[in-house]
Formats: structure tokens, sequence, C-alpha cells
């Protein structure tokens, strides 16, 4: 099964490029553990999410963002002017065109969307099999100081894989951080003819670099009502909840930047 989905992805892949069309040769959806607290590991919050890609082109986002800024969610929420699209759990998206990866994060009600810094990878000695792929262990460290470990394989041809961890010589199917905080992982592996393309966010932010994002996700750290139209967070009794907002929101794990 393995072997015949490796030449299904190789023709589909010779197609795409004879035909210079935008369509996914292949799905992997990937499943994101993250403990916020390392000293609580009991305490994980799980995400799904899918990469459609090619070998020049990939979109990663999950399934909710997706159908939300497209204009076809399913799931609604009932307001007193009657049932609308219910907003996404997780909203951030990659893009990848070539060698350019753009990320799409959120700040308060903004989505901010820069270029990823290029990640520098190390082989390193290790190999195991995961799904039936045989996988090389890689070693990166992240613009910002975080360590990753990733298992990629040449059985997919594909210098791809989930959120910005890319440029490997193949695909990755597993990564984690240093600590283990952070743990993401295929799940499932097929063929796909959907067209990647990226997001269209209403509230999108342009930054000029990755540090304005950075810049401004502290900002909002310190202060929740810059990114949210100035506005305070207040309780039921009309109690003022903005540092209570601003103390969950630094507890945030943001390893993966």
């Amino acid at each position: 099964m393995k072997y015949k989905l490796i030449y299904a992805v190789f023709l589909t892949l010779n197609f795409v490029l004879c035909a210079a069309q935008s369509k996914a040769v292949m799905e992997i959806n990937y499943e994101t553990k993250m403990i916020s607290d390392s000293l609580n590991r009991k305490k994980v919050k799980v995400y799904s999410s899918a990469l459609l890609c090619n070998n020049t082109e990939s979109m990663y986002c999950s399934a909710e963002a997706k159908a939300y800024y497209k204009g076809n969610s399913t799931q609604t929420i009932s307001t007193n002017y009657g049932n609308i699209p219910k907003y996404p759990k997780a909203v951030e998206s990659i893009y990848k065109n070539n060698d350019v990866v753009t990320a799409s994060l959120p700040v308060g009600k903004y989505i901010f969307t820069f270029e990823e810094p290029k990640l520098k990878w190390e082989i390193l000695g290790e190999t195991k099999d995961i799904k039936g792929f045989k996988c090389q262990l890689a070693k990166t460290t992240t613009d910002t100081g975080d360590v990753f470990f990733a298992w990629f394989t040449k059985d997919i041809p594909i210098q791809d894989g989930p959120f910005r961890f890319k440029g490997l010589s193949g695909m990755i199917l597993e990564i984690y951080n240093k600590n283990k905080t952070i743990e993401i992982y295929a799940t499932d592996i097929k063929k796909s003819e959907d067209f990647i393309e990226p997001l269209k966010y209403y509230n999108e932010v342009k930054a000029k670099n990755k540090q304005q994002f950075l810049e401004a996700r502290k900002n909002f750290h310190e202060n929740p009502s810059m990114y949210n139209g100035n506005l305070k967070v207040v309780d039921a009794n009309g109690n003022d909840k903005t540092k209570t907002m601003t103390d969950r929101i630094k507890r945030i794990n943001t390893f993966l930047d």
C-alpha cells in the first residue's frame, strides 16, 4: 500500500509540473499536542490540522478555519440576528510557495501575516519507521531560540511538513520540541487533488517582518485591549477583568514561533 501511494505521488507530481496548476497531490492530517505547563503534563490541549501539498506549494490549517474563511462553514451559533458562522478556535495558517513560507497568526482580533525565516537543519543518525515509512531524525533551532526534532521520510519526496517546519529532503511526519511540551504527528496520509490557496482573512495586517509580529504580540500580552478595539474585558457584573485576561494570555504556549 505504501509503495502504491509513493508511485501515485510521483505520477501526480509530474502531472502538476506539466500542468502548472495549484493542485495538491497529498493531504496529510496532523494532530498537535500542547502542554502549557511543563510541571503539569496531564493538562494537554489537542488540535487537528491538515497539510495540502505538492512539490512547490502547500497550505496548512485546521478544517474549521478553512471552512470559515471560504464561507462554507457548517458550524453556527445563534444570535439575536439569526444564526452566524461559528468563529474557529484555531485560525492560524501557513502557506508555502516555492521557498517562501508565509505565516498568518492571530494578535487579538487581527491576523498578522509575515514571512517566516528559513530553518537550518542538522541530520542526525537515528532512524525509525512511522506508518510504514522509513524516517530519519533531524534537528533545528528556530530564530526565537527553541530546539525542535523532526522525523522525516524521503519515501515521500516533498520538502514539507506541519506548521513552519519545512525544508528537509522529505516529508516531516513527526516533530517535537526539546521539552516535549509540543508534539505534532501525522495521523493520516492520502492522495488529494484539492486546490491549494492561502486563506483570505478579512482582518489581515501584513507585517514587514516577523519581528513586527512579535512586537505586536508582546504589546497585546501587556494590554489585550490594544488589538481588540481598545475594549475592556468585563464580567457579568461589570467588573474589569482585563488584567485576568492579560495573565491568561501570557501563559499561552508560543514555542511554535
